[in-house]
C-alpha cells in the first residue's frame, strides 16, 4: 500500500516538501524522545537541567546509534516513503542525530537567536546541483512558534536560476535568505518532513514553553559498489560511533570515540536495517536498479538494471 497519496505526490512537486504524518508508531516516537532526554542528562520536566552551564554551542545531541534512532530508520513505513520518493526499493539510511531545541533564552548583540538554525544548505551549490532528500522526525508535538522546521517551499524550481542572478563574487549562503519567503511547518509527534535538499531550510526559534526533539532521517540510493563506504557505515554502527556515516550530500565523515561508544551498544537490525545499512546487500547484480543522477527539481526515474 502506498504511503504518498496522489495529493502528496502532487504537493511534492510544487513544493518541495511533504509531511508524513503517524510515520512511526507512538511507543517509537517515546522511546525515541526517552533517549534523547537521557543522552542529553536533562530531565523533559526539570526547566532549569534544558540549560546546562556551560550553554550549549547549539541544538544538537550528537547520538547517532541508539536502539531506538535505528528502530525509527528501520521502520518500514519510513522506508516505504523514502522508497516512493526514489522510485526504487533499494536504498540506504542516513546515519544522523537528534535535536533538543528548548524555549530560547539566547540571543546574540544583533537580536538573532544562538539556538535556532539559520536558514542553510547541506549540499554543494555548484550547479548541476544533484538530486537528494533530507527528513526530521518530529518527536514531540511541535507548533509553528516551538522551533518548528522553516523552509522555502518551491524553490527547487528557482535554485538555479536564482544562482545565476547572483553577483559573480557573491556567496549563495551569505544572503538574506529569509526574503525568499520562508515558512515554519507545524507537526505532531511521528510526523514526518521529507524535503528537497535544495530548498532553504532550518529550525525555527522556539518562543513556545517546552522543548522541541526531533530525529533526523533520510535516505538515497544504495552505493554497493562503494565498498569503502558500506565499510565506513558498518564500522560506525557497530562501534557506536560519532559522526555522520556518508550522508550522500557531503561523502564521508569522521568518525568519533564519544559517549555512545563508551556506554552503547550496538543496535539490533531487522532484515529491512541490515540491507538500510549495507550489512546485506539488496539483491543480485541483476536485480540491482541504477538511479539516474538528477538535478534538483527533476522527477527521479530509474534506468536499466546495473550489471558489475
Amino acid at each position: 500500500m502506498s504511503v504518498l497519496s496522489k495529493e502528496d505526490r502532487a504537493f511534492w512537486e510544487e513544493n518541495g516538501y511533504v509531511i508524513i504524518h503517524d510515520a512511526v508508531p507512538p511507543e517509537n516516537i517515546k522511546a525515541a524522545e526517552d533517549a534523547v532526554w537521557d543522552f542529553m542528562e536533562m530531565r523533559p520536566d526539570d526547566r532549569e537541567s534544558w540549560y546546562p552551564n556551560p550553554p550549549r554551542r547549539g541544538i544538537m545531541a550528537e547520538m547517532f546509534q541508539h536502539q531506538a534512532l535505528w528502530d525509527n530508520r528501520q521502520y518500514p513505513r519510513v522506508y516505504q516513503a523514502f522508497a516512493e520518493i526514489w522510485e526504487t526499493e533499494q536504498l540506504w539510511v542516513t546515519i544522523d542525530r537528534a535535536s533538543m531545541s528548548p524555549p530560547d533564552r539566547t540571543l546574540s548583540k544583533d537580536g538573532a537567536s544562538k539556538l535556532a538554525l539559520p536558514l542553510h544548505w547541506d549540499c554543494a551549490l555548484e550547479q548541476p546541483i544533484p538530486y537528494f532528500v533530507q527528513g526530521v522526525l518530529y518527536l514531540t508535538d511541535t507548533e509553528a512558534k516551538r522551533g518548528a522546521f522553516t523552509c522555502v517551499p518551491g524553490f527547487h524550481h528557482k535554485i538555479e536560476t536564482w544562482l545565476e542572478n547572483l553577483p559573480a563574487d557573491a556567496d549563495p549562503r551569505k544572503q538574506d535568505l529569509k526574503s525568499l519567503g520562508i515558512i515554519p511547518v507545524p507537526g505532531k509527534a511521528g510526523d514526518l518532513i521529507i524535503w528537497h535538499s535544495s530548498l532553504p531550510h532550518g529550525a525555527g526559534r522556539n518562543t513556545a514553553k517546552y522543548p522541541r526533539v526531533v530525529q533526523y532521517i533520510s535516505m538515497y540510493p544504495a552505493k554497493e559498489k562503494e565498498e569503502d563506504s558500506r565499510k565506513h557505515r558498518i564500522k560506525a554502527w557497530r562501534n557506536c560511533l560519532a559522526g555522520n556515516a556518508n550522508e550522500g550530500t557531503d561523502g564521508k565523515w569522521n568518525l568519533r570515540e564519544e559517549k555512545e561508544h563508551a556506554v552503547g551498544q550496538t543496535a539490533k537490525l531487522s532484515p529491512l536495517g541490515r540491507k538500510l545499512l549495507g550489512l546485506d546487500r539488496w539483491g543480485s547484480a541483476k536485480a540491482r536498479q541504477k538511479v539516474k543522477k538528477l538535478k534538483m527539481g527533476e522527477k527521479p526515474l530509474n534506468s536499466e538494471p546495473n550489471e558489475d
